[in-house]
């Protein structure tokens, strides 16, 4: 009898032990494991180009995009506040006149005088507006004495993909490197992510630990597919 419950007594702690065991097995399982998959990369972005409007005619050439960067800005792995503004860049047929720019989002006006850049040779003007979901805006220049009328178009169209299905298409092709750069406590780095436009849309991704090192990728605009990528 006493033989007997004492196997009973040795019986009840071993389940009790391996209750406890199993208990934090499945808490780490659930909530340690599984904390790579749930990081949102896309918070992690310290600037993100998601828009660019064109126009061109009469030796004027106007470029706008829609962008949100962090500040103070800082190629370091790590992803401060961010502020969304536009940024508005004209090339006019010479630089030697005082040139302004108007133009109407939703109802209200945004403009004033654009500065030149003598390096870069080009008019330039920001103010803090989201532009990411425009598709056209009707510009007014008024350089020197005369006036221009340009309308600005969006380079994105019906097949271009989000910045964020492009980010997320960008880590399951990349997983090892994001994976490298995450542990319990988040991503140990920051993304950069452009649109740009040479004939076609694309996506510039650039991938930065707290080194300073860069991982880029040059990104088909319409599917995902890496088309380049460099180590810096």
């Amino acid at each position: 009898m006493n033989a007997f419950l004492g196997y009973n007594s040795w019986f009840s702690r071993s389940l009790k032990r391996f209750m406890l065991f199993f208990g934090l097995f499945f808490f780490v399982f659930a909530f340690g494991g599984c904390k790579k998959e749930s990081v949102d990369y896309y918070a992690y972005l310290s600037e993100l180009r998601s828009n660019i409007l064109l126009a061109e005619e009469d030796g004027f050439s106007l470029r706008i995009y829609a962008v949100e960067k962090e500040y103070p800005y800082a190629t370091d792995g790590i992803k401060r506040d961010t502020s969304q503004r536009a940024e508005i860049y004209l090339s006019a047929p010479s630089g030697e006149k005082t040139c302004n720019l108007s133009f109407e989002v939703d109802g209200k006006e945004y403009g004033g005088e654009m500065s030149f850049d003598n390096v870069k040779t080009e008019y330039y003007f920001s103010c803090a507006l989201d532009l990411s979901a425009s598709q056209e805006i009707s510009c007014k220049i008024t350089f020197g004495e005369s006036e221009k009328l340009l309308l600005a178009k969006t380079v994105k169209t019906e097949n271009t993909l989000t910045p964020k299905n492009i980010l997320q298409t960008l880590q399951k092709k990349e997983s090892e490197l994001f994976a490298s750069l995450t542990d319990e406590y988040g991503f140990a780095g920051e993304i950069y992510l452009r649109l740009i436009f040479e004939e076609s849309p694309y996506y510039y991704v650039g991938v930065i630990d707290r080194n300073g090192k860069i991982a880029a990728f040059l990104v088909n605009a319409e599917n995902g597919n890496i088309l380049a990528k460099r180590q810096s």
